[in-house]
């Protein structure tokens, strides 16, 4: 299987960092990355593409990953998305367990155990 794997993330060495983890672990991708959430919710807007998972990140110029999550709910996707961050702020950590779209949160870098129960979680096999 090939995994369709869309990054929103201003830090264009963290998706290449993800990709080469993935690709280590064996997975055969399919990336479609955003340095620009806003760029990512236009596309999302006009194309019907599906992805098995979004990796997200919190703290980006334009605006933030809560603000895309915001922009992104009446688009009725079902990719299951993941927030990756820095953030350490715990209130960051609790809007991330109340918000339903969001299947987890996780600190960068990614790890391959983090990508395994990313992928338990989000029943990709």
């Amino acid at each position: 299987m090939k995994l369709k794997l869309l990054q929103i993330d201003d830090d264009s060495i963290n998706n290449m960092a993800n990709e080469r983890l993935l690709k280590k672990m064996g997975v055969e991708l399919d990336v479609t990355s955003f340095l620009d959430p806003s760029e990512a919710i236009e596309y999302l807007r006009i194309n019907q593409e599906s992805f098995d998972l979004m990796l997200l990140d919190i703290n980006m110029p334009h605006y933030s990953g809560w603000e895309f999550l915001e922009k992104y709910a009446p688009l009725n996707k079902t990719i299951p998305i993941v927030m990756l961050t820095t953030s350490l702020d715990p209130r960051d950590q609790n809007r991330a367990k109340e918000n339903g779209l969001l299947y987890g949160f996780y600190s960068k870098q990614l790890t391959k155990s983090m990508l395994l129960e990313i992928f338990q979680k989000c029943e990709i096999p």
